[in-house]
């Protein structure tokens, strides 16, 4: 009786594999192209000032709702306002999409005047 299972243990065994191995392929294609699936901020100074720009890329899934979470996710790990109280705000653009800005409190009337009408303290 045990001999007559081994081919569907062997059976069960291949398939089992297959679905490891689909498993596994799935995270490393994902991993390769994962820009394409989540949206990744990107950092950068604004020239002459101490105005950081935020701002979030990414394939179909990277919305505006996508964009606002991710920029809001990375500036608020970056900066503390336990250790320095900041200025923030988010601006919506054509072209770019969701755009957040950040800036000492010493930079607020240049915030607010160039980029941002409306700020929150944070």
């Amino acid at each position: 009786m045990g001999i007559e299972r081994i081919p569907i243990l062997i059976e069960i065994t291949v398939i089992v594999l297959a679905i490891v191995g689909g498993i596994e392929y799935f995270k490393f294609s994902t991993r390769m192209n994962y820009d394409w699936f989540h949206c990744t901020a990107q950092i950068t100074q604004v020239p002459g000032t101490e105005i950081v720009k935020a701002t979030a890329i990414g394939g179909p899934s990277c919305d505006a709702r996508g964009q606002l979470k991710t920029i809001t996710k990375k500036l608020t790990r970056k900066y503390d306002p336990n250790h320095q109280s900041y200025v923030f705000c988010l601006k919506e653009d054509d072209k770019e999409g969701v755009i957040g800005y950040v800036a000492n409190t010493t930079d607020e009337a240049l915030l607010t005047q160039n980029y941002c009408s409306n700020v929150i303290h944070w």
